[in-house]
């Protein structure tokens, strides 16, 4: 499971989508997940699967690579649903003790799955189909006016750049940890799930050690050439907007607007 992680990751290959400008995709990022949230029909969770589906063809991203990096979250949606499904109060169709089911939670727990799920793999396009230092240049230009108020949002844009760095980084280093300790006897596949925990919780010392250690020869290089954290160096590539982006801010935006108009319009009449 911790080999499929894919989540983080760039996907280098050329399409429509790796092409947009990083702010577009932060504000397309942003409306999807203000609008999964406005969603309380679960039916309306499909046709954001769609939409997801067809952005992903677009983006020349094959979905069998996504659905290996949600095998990493599968224990949480698990534990999501079960807990939402128990822990909702009405009319009960199962019970085991002190245990019920009822209709409204595994609605509700349906309804949280899907969510989280959806949230997850549409956030994570962005970081499929855009580079660290294209990420951090898009929030940095999208959140300059916070500098007004003092906000650190170059430091900021860094920080964020550094972590997406590093999330291969740290997964090349777990898989080489888990391979040496395999060539010495470890088994990480086989007992139950405590003996696996046990197993993986071993790689966590060597791999916080390393993962230190590769921060401070970072700090080191950056400091080495000369870097102060001013914003005002320039850029070799400056964010420019194309015509591509402009049809994608009128795609994102009317999404959300057909969802208001379809939504009132089902309202008026019921």
């Amino acid at each position: 499971m911790i080999r499929d992680i894919t989540i983080g990751q760039y996907y280098a290959i050329e399409s429509v989508i790796h092409r947009l400008d990083p702010r577009t995709k932060l504000f397309g990022v942003f409306i999807y997940i203000v609008l999964l949230f406005c969603i309380r029909n679960p039916w309306w969770y499909l046709l954001c699967l769609l939409l997801l589906l067809l952005v992903y063809r677009c983006a020349k991203v094959p979905f069998s690579y996504v659905l290996r990096g949600i095998k990493g979250i599968s224990i949480l949606l698990v534990f999501t649903f079960v807990f939402r499904m128990l822990c909702t109060p009405g009319e009960e169709i199962w019970q085991f003790y002190f245990l019920s089911v009822t209709q409204e939670g595994v609605r509700k727990a349906i309804q949280m799955t899907a969510r989280i799920a959806l949230m997850i793999v549409g956030a994570s396009l962005l970081s499929y189909t855009t580079t660290p230092k294209s990420m951090a240049d898009g929030l940095e230009k999208a959140f300059s006016f916070l500098e007004k108020v003092h906000v650190p949002i170059h430091d900021m844009s860094v920080i964020v750049m550094i972590a997406f760095r590093f999330i291969p980084i740290i997964i090349e280093e777990l898989n080489t940890l888990m391979d040496a300790q395999a060539a010495r006897g470890a088994k990480f596949q086989e007992g139950n799930a405590f003996q696996k925990c046990r197993g993986v919780m071993s790689l966590l010392l060597p791999l916080f050690l390393s993962t230190v250690r590769r921060s401070s020869e970072l700090a080191m290089a950056m400091e080495a050439r000369g870097y102060t954290g001013e914003k005002e160096t320039s850029k070799m590539n400056p964010l420019i907007y194309s015509r591509y982006d402009t049809i994608a801010y009128l795609c994102i935006v009317l999404v959300p607007t057909f969802y208001i108009i379809l939504e009132f319009a089902l309202r008026w009449i019921q």
